[in-house]
């Protein structure tokens, strides 16, 4: 306790808090606001859609089903509720983690579905993240030590090119190259729906949903790797010109321990920012999920927003924000404890 305590200040902790704990109120304030933005009708988004827009096989009945259905889906607070009580009353669902039934899920509530999506989603953001973390560190700190070389340039190079490419553009090249044209990998989603009509625990399962997740997980990868490389490379860098690895090299210590020093130093602010990178990814997985028919929770993202399906929105939308408010909570309390004096000089600052 008390190496924590001289380490991480009681004083920074509590600042740090309060602030993401203000970000994440702002975030679930504008959670509630920007569905209530997007154009068109709840009502006739989701009512004409459950009778088919065909108003006049109900005859003279025709308002009588629509009062019902909107009943049954508790759209009439949409209607006939001031729009800052409706907020009151999403704060108060918000403490209780309900959020209600899906609209266009409808009866199934907004948590069951999140519960049931959310392992899709991580099953292939945690994957991802990992091995772009790995594998971007290494090629950034083969070419700091490279630096001004053809091998440098050429990993340089290579970074533009794949950061020049948005999520939804790697992911279709993958798709026809790899899964249209070789016919290597599935075109989507999350396993073999003809062999297996629900999971299992089984390994012919395991290996389906392995074998399925490669393209969305190699996308997330392509897509995040050249910021690993950049951070790595610019931090190695400055590292290796300081005047203590010259000393070091005057001692007679070999380039390789030297580049190994250098290294671990410059992969701590990296490592740090891998908490962040993990909340980014799942943002990033909204359009890959989509695009892979994987159903996760960007795919039920994408399809509350075409539905109009505010409950769901609000329920991802919040498990979005408050993914990102800790994953950025954690990597400050990392930072403070590997570098002691970003606490120490904040708090000092106040």
């Amino acid at each position: 306790m008390f190496l924590f305590g001289d380490i991480m200040r009681k004083d920074y902790l509590i600042k740090r808090g309060i602030y993401y704990i203000i970000v994440w109120f702002v975030g679930i304030t504008i959670d509630f606001i920007l569905p209530r933005l997007i154009p068109g009708n709840v009502l006739g988004s989701i009512i004409l859609g459950r009778i088919g827009g065909n108003l006049s096989a109900y005859g003279q009945n025709v308002q009588q089903e629509i009062e019902v259905l909107v009943q049954q889906l508790g759209l009439s607070q949409y209607y006939h509720t001031p729009l800052y009580i409706q907020y009151f009353d999403y704060l108060k669902e918000i403490i209780r983690l309900n959020f209600g039934p899906s609209l266009t899920e409808f009866p199934v509530a907004v948590g069951t579905i999140i519960a049931e999506a959310a392992p899709w989603t991580f099953g292939i953001v945690i994957p991802a993240v990992v091995a772009s973390f790995f594998i971007g560190n290494l090629l950034g700190r083969f070419a700091a030590l490279a630096r001004g070389t053809v091998k440098d340039y050429a990993i340089l190079g290579l970074t533009m090119f794949l950061y020049t490419f948005p999520v939804f553009v790697t992911g279709e090249i993958l798709i026809e190259f790899l899964a249209v044209d070789l016919h290597i990998f599935p075109t989507g989603g999350q396993y073999n729906t003809f062999v297996f009509l629900k999971p299992t625990l089984s390994l012919p399962f395991v290996w389906s949903v392995i074998y399925h997740a490669i393209l969305p997980v190699s996308t997330l990868i392509l897509f995040s790797l050249a910021g690993w490389i950049i951070g790595m490379r610019n931090n190695m860098i400055p590292i290796l010109q300081e005047d203590y690895m010259n000393y070091y090299r005057l001692m007679g210590v070999s380039e390789r321990e030297i580049s190994n020093k250098a290294y671990r130093l410059a992969l701590l602010p990296n490592f740090t920012s891998f908490s962040i990178a993990l909340g980014y990814s799942v943002l990033g997985a909204v359009a890959i999920e989509y695009l892979f028919n994987y159903a996760g929770l960007g795919y039920y993202f994408n399809q509350a927003i075409t539905g109009l399906d505010y409950p769901l929105l609000n329920g991802i939308f919040f498990m979005l924000v408050t993914a990102m408010v800790l994953s950025n909570f954690v990597a400050d309390i990392v930072y403070g404890i590997i570098d002691p004096r970003t606490s120490h000089e904040e708090t000092e600052g106040v």
